[in-house]
């Protein structure tokens, strides 16, 4: 198994569905602006991804693909087939329950959530109706998101790769609509969260077809509650823990923000997609290659072979996550001008989004290594230390809200969550030396390597904004041959400073070669 090559497959992909994300908030941003609609929207659409985080990623296939992947290679497809179909049927059980409530109590749930909105507010009234109709699409995607784990466990990355751009191509194609057909900003988001809903029934559709051509079936029964069964469940609760605090944590940003003007969620969640692009794209790549390599080789004791992919994992990780903290630290402004200030969103939206950029784009190397490293817990079996850093580092994130956004509102709620995660990165690098997956001296010279050219590139690019870059500067086909001509320059600075430290150190400083990283 290819770690490079399934990554790469994986991460592709998943940067076609980041860019497919980034296409949907420049829209959104271009139709809405930032205010009341475009939170209201988010808001719904942000509760439900959080219910699917705990309940569907992270932990379920943390817990669930090891032991699908063991019954399968072991018992067969038709033992598999039994197994899958508890799990399935356990799932509705839990969610459509849970739904039901939490669509009679919406309003309740959303001021205990979102207590900086007034209940007699048109925004308060407009993201309970708007997250009621959004929360079914919970059900969907959770399904879909077994589905997808069972693809990864057959070594099927890109089909679950690619589904996760649906939600944003549909979610464009409703505001699409509400434009062009004039429809008033209340109406076009009602469009939008309809649309959201839709869009889990087709990926749930898409890879239920897909996962029945490989011979897998899903039958649900109420016998449901196998020993098996228990041991996933039971497998899931400590990553289900720690799933739920880091939402919580997200949670309480989102109440912070609601006590800042109208606009500042949507500012916030234009930052994020920018960090999420290579957060995304290579955070979530490598853990999901990993999960099952390592899972493999650490069960049959082949440590040496799990330390080489592990290394590798790590390597790619910096060599892409060090140059884009620094473009996004060095360029934030640029970006966010460049990216989505055009139609209803202005300039200072522009200023704003840029700090919380700068904020978030801090702790991006400490948020893909936190990736990286619980899938070495995950697939050790250790499921409970990553949740009880995981819970520290959230207590850390409140602790730093409290103390720093009075000083700065919009960069230092970005700025907290970063120091959280950089908290927990640490928690989880320096037990991991239990594991005996051993550097290299190459893996050294490398991470040097990086760590200087990232130097050089930010200083470099801090020389060119103050320079050459204005907010108010020429036509916007200007800014976008500056901003592309700093991009270039940057990568030009990194690659060959790295080239140039590995050659100077004598190691294989052939970055380009696949078998180096």
């Amino acid at each position: 198994m290819d770690i490079v090559k399934n990554a790469a497959t994986v991460g592709v992909f998943t940067l076609f569905s980041r860019v497919i994300g980034f296409m949907r908030e420049c829209v959104m941003a271009f139709c809405l602006g930032a205010g009341i609609y475009s939170d209201a929207i988010l808001i719904a659409l942000r509760i439900s991804n959080t219910f699917r985080r705990i309940f569907a990623e992270g932990a379920f296939n943390a817990s669930f693909l090891p032991r699908f992947s063991r019954i399968l290679s072991k018992e067969g497809k038709e033992e598999a087939n039994v197994v899958l179909g508890d799990v399935f049927s356990v799932l509705l059980l839990i969610l459509i329950p849970f739904s039901i409530i939490i669509i009679a109590i919406f309003p309740s749930f959303l001021q205990l959530l979102i207590s900086g909105f007034d209940e007699h507010s048109e925004k308060f009234q407009l993201t309970v109706i708007l997250g009621r109709i959004c929360f079914p699409y919970l059900i969907f995607i959770s399904i879909a998101s077994l589905f997808c784990g069972v693809l990864n466990a057959i070594n099927r990355f890109t089909l679950p790769a690619v589904v996760h751009s649906i939600l944003s191509i549909f979610t464009t194609i409703g505001l699409l609509v509400g434009y062009f057909c004039n429809l008033s900003h209340c109406l076009t988001a009602h469009v939008v969260i309809h649309f959201v809903v839709f869009s889990g029934v087709v990926q749930f559709y898409i890879l239920f077809t897909s996962i029945s051509q490989h011979g897998f079936r899903i039958r649900f029964q109420f016998s449901c509650w196998t020993r098996t069964v228990k041991d996933i469940i039971k497998n899931m609760i400590p990553g289900i823990i720690g799933a739920g605090v880091w939402q919580l944590n997200l949670l309480v940003d989102t109440t912070i923000s609601s006590y800042l003007p109208a606009g500042t969620i949507t500012c916030l969640n234009l930052a994020d997609r920018l960090n999420q692009f290579p957060l995304g794209t290579l955070g979530i790549a490598l853990s999901t290659a990993l999960l099952p390599l390592l899972s493999h080789t650490i069960a049959r004791q082949e440590y040496a072979m799990a330390a080489q992919a592990f290394e590798r994992g790590l390597t790619l990780a910096l060599f892409v996550t060090l140059p884009a903290t620094v473009v996004l630290i060095a360029l934030a402004e640029p970006t966010v001008s460049v990216a989505y200030q055009r139609g209803l969103f202005a300039g200072e939206q522009t200023l704003i989004t840029a700090d919380a950029v700068v904020g978030f784009a801090i702790g991006l190397p400490a948020y893909v290594l936190t990736k990286i490293f619980s899938t070495l817990y995950f697939a050790a079996g250790d499921t409970k230390y990553p949740v009880i850093s995981g819970m520290f580092s959230v207590l850390l994130n409140m602790l730093f809200l409290l103390l720093l956004v009075p000083f700065g509102k919009y960069f230092c709620i970005a700025l907290s969550t970063s120091l959280a995660a950089v908290s927990h990165a640490i928690m989880l690098i320096l037990p991991a030396r239990k594991f005996s997956l051993k550097r290299t001296k190459m893996f050294w010279y490398k991470v040097f390597s990086q760590i200087a050219a990232a130097s050089a590139t930010y200083f470099f690019l801090q020389k060119m904004v103050s320079s050459f870059w204005s907010h108010d500067m020429g036509t916007k086909s200007v800014k976008w041959l500056i901003y592309m001509a700093f991009l270039c320059s940057a990568a030009f600075i990194f690659f060959s400073t790295v080239i140039v430290f590995l050659y100077i150190t004598k190691q294989q400083w052939k970055i380009w070669r696949k078998d180096l990283w």
